[in-house]
């Protein structure tokens, strides 16, 4: 039974797509869903930075621990990227680091938290 499974797989994704029929199509599309939901990344969970602080206070000591220049954090703080995670009064800056590393994993920025593999 598995065997025929495979194998009508392996036939519909030789098939032309104009000369399939309605079934065979929702079939197709239905595998890839599959394999797309199979392949999903796994990240950690934030509370594994448990060796990082909670708070930092100013932009080069979030730029330190983030291993990034001060300029990129500045980028992104005037981006608005990092809003959720800011909390500043005055001149004083304070960033949450888990928000903030929760924020680079979900953007669309490439960093070194949140390339795929």
């Amino acid at each position: 039974m598995k065997e025929e499974f495979v194998k009508e797989s392996e036939v519909l994704l030789n098939k032309i797509v104009l000369t399939m029929n309605g079934a065979e199509f929702l079939e197709l599309l239905h595998q890839a869903k599959r394999a797309e939901t199979k392949e999903e990344i796994k990240y950690p969970p934030v509370d594994s930075y448990s060796n990082l602080p909670q708070f930092v206070t100013g932009i080069k000591g979030l730029a330190q621990i983030l291993g990034i220049s001060v300029s990129t954090v500045n980028r992104m703080k005037a981006d608005g990227l990092l809003d959720d995670a800011v909390f500043q009064n005055g001149k004083t800056v304070i960033f949450d680091t888990y928000k903030v590393l929760e924020i680079l994993r979900v953007s669309n920025q490439r960093n070194k938290y949140n390339v795929k593999s």
